[in-house]
């Protein structure tokens, strides 16, 4: 299996025709490692997008499902770690899984079955105890989606 390297230039306005401007190029793996722990990962981010309800829960989801774009990308390159923080943050803390679940059943569902889908594409390697917890909280989460009782 052979590897892409990927460089991202980040440009925020700055005139990029003046040679002189040294626009930084930076290894994608590094952007998307300060991404995950300056938003997905970060504990007052996580609180800031639960007081947004809703929206909040929404943005969330959609923040997993890029980092499956990403693992998708470059071939189930993101660190484990990354998978089991959002696991151990997103479904398996009560207090945010029953914040995402009553203000967005549909995102907190989107987000267990990012998790699954990380799995079954073998971008993670997760524990069999894990993914058990997690196919629970899928069926749950259905049933409320669904208005199964």
């Amino acid at each position: 299996e052979e590897r892409v390297a990927v460089s991202i230039v980040e440009a925020f306005g700055n005139d990029c025709g003046d040679e002189s401007s040294n626009v930084p190029v930076r290894d994608l793996q590094d952007v998307l490692r300060l991404e995950y722990r300056s938003k997905l990962l970060n504990p007052k981010w996580i609180n800031s997008m639960l007081t947004q309800g809703s929206g909040g829960a929404y943005e969330i989801s959609q923040r997993m499902t890029a980092l499956i774009g990403w693992g998708a990308t470059t071939r189930n390159d993101v660190d484990d770690f990354i998978f089991d923080q959002a696991a151990d943050r997103y479904a398996f803390d009560e207090n945010v899984a029953e914040q995402l679940r009553t203000s967005n059943p549909e995102a907190f569902k989107n987000v267990i079955r990012r998790l699954l889908e990380a799995q079954g594409r073998g971008m993670w390697n997760a524990d069999e105890e894990k993914l058990e917890k997690l196919r629970d909280l899928y069926s749950d989460v259905d049933d409320i989606v669904e208005r199964v009782t």
